[in-house]
């Protein structure tokens, strides 16, 4: 963005590393961990200065998705596209579900090993209970409904997409998981 950009009213900034958000609770490492046996995992989070208002969601998404899609590129997400296709909104409970059946789904040749449902609905559960607890548990979720919104998922096999906001404390999430066969 040259200087000229910067000074519209509409600008937006772009995420740098200072933007990022460590979120470090054991739950969400052991979900990871379970998810990297279904594919390549993407996870960041993120809290934008100054913070995404759009109220109209395909406007909000594509805000969030333009400040970070310089730091995309530097993971294995690489480059998004402007026009990032069809998505789905979830509340946190659509949300669960669908992680859910990304764990019982597996990667293109198996599921986890051992991972009953009891035991993948409770790993869901507790991740998203360690890092959205009450009174922060209200969530919108954005799931990517085509795999041509960036470079890894267009490339995978079979992937899930998700960008999750929480708004009360600012904080989003960028959680991809992509698999190659």
């Amino acid at each position: 963005m040259n200087q000229d950009e910067s000074l519209k009213p509409d600008a937006v900034a772009p995420f740098t590393g200072a933007s990022e958000f460590v979120v470090d609770k054991q739950p969400l490492v052991e979900l990871l961990a379970v998810l990297a046996q279904c594919g390549e995992v993407v996870s960041s989070f993120f809290k934008p200065d100054p913070s995404i208002k759009a109220l109209d969601e395909r406007t909000r998404l594509a805000e969030f998705l333009e400040r970070f899609s310089n730091l995309a590129r530097s993971t294995a997400i690489g480059r998004i596209e402007p026009e990032f296709g069809p998505f789905s909104v979830l509340n946190r409970y659509e949300f669960e579900g669908s992680l859910l059946a990304v764990l019982l789904r597996g990667g293109c040749h198996h599921a986890p090993r051992g991972l009953s449902l009891a035991n993948a609905r409770k790993l869901v559960d507790d991740a998203l209970e360690a890092v959205f607890p009450a009174p922060f548990s209200e969530l919108v979720v954005y799931r990517f409904d085509s795999s041509d919104w960036s470079e890894l998922t267009r490339d995978s096999t079979i992937s899930s997409a998700y960008v999750a906001c929480q708004g009360a404390r600012n904080l989003w999430w960028v959680l991809c998981v992509a698999d190659f066969d």
